[in-house]
């Protein structure tokens, strides 16, 4: 008895579930009183249909991948370029302790054998590093400059920066 009972809860369940229109609904578009477009499935007096085969409503605009592209002729020698993204040109970095963060931009992509060097100030300052982040800690204060070189698996430069001008700021510790 208890068996039937629950197969007809469950036929009970299953015929009180919505049934689902599978044929495709239309989707309509408006803007609101404050301008911003409005996408529904209700129907409302102004509203454009839009059609989900319409290409306005399914394309988007195709990334540039190019950076991911293997050159044509695997022997073609990659032109790579190094430049410095922080800090930029003539910036003022306002830290007590000297602290200076350092990022680098390789492109078309960092080779994992290629190694970057900065060079703080005209002089090395770190070995070369397979990171695109440089730490510098208690950085004088006054104006200093900062180049990055990219060095390929044999040790030869394959690119330069250009050279960045920043002025580090740290409170005197002069008690006037």
């Amino acid at each position: 008895m208890a068996f039937r009972s629950a197969l007809l809860s469950l036929l009970i369940f299953i015929m009180l579930l919505p049934v689902t229109n599978l044929a495709a609904k239309e989707i309509y578009m408006w803007r609101d009183e404050n301008g911003v477009l409005v996408f529904s499935d209700t129907k409302r007096p102004g509203a454009k249909v839009i059609s989900l085969a319409d290409d306005k409503a399914t394309s988007m605009k195709k990334a540039d991948t190019s950076i991911f592209d293997k050159p044509d002729n695997p022997n073609k020698k990659i032109e790579y370029g190094v430049a410095i993204v922080s800090p930029s040109h003539e910036e003022t970095i306002r830290d007590n302790t000297g602290s200076l963060h350092v990022s680098i931009r390789i492109t078309p992509s960092f080779n994992p054998k290629y190694k970057v060097q900065l060079l703080f100030n005209g002089k090395r300052n770190t070995p070369p590093q397979s990171k695109s982040v440089f730490v510098m800690r208690n950085v004088d204060r006054g104006a200093h400059t900062i180049q990055a070189q990219l060095f390929d698996e044999k040790g030869n430069a394959v690119a330069t920066s250009e050279q960045i001008t920043f002025f580090m700021h740290r409170a005197s510790s002069i008690a006037k």
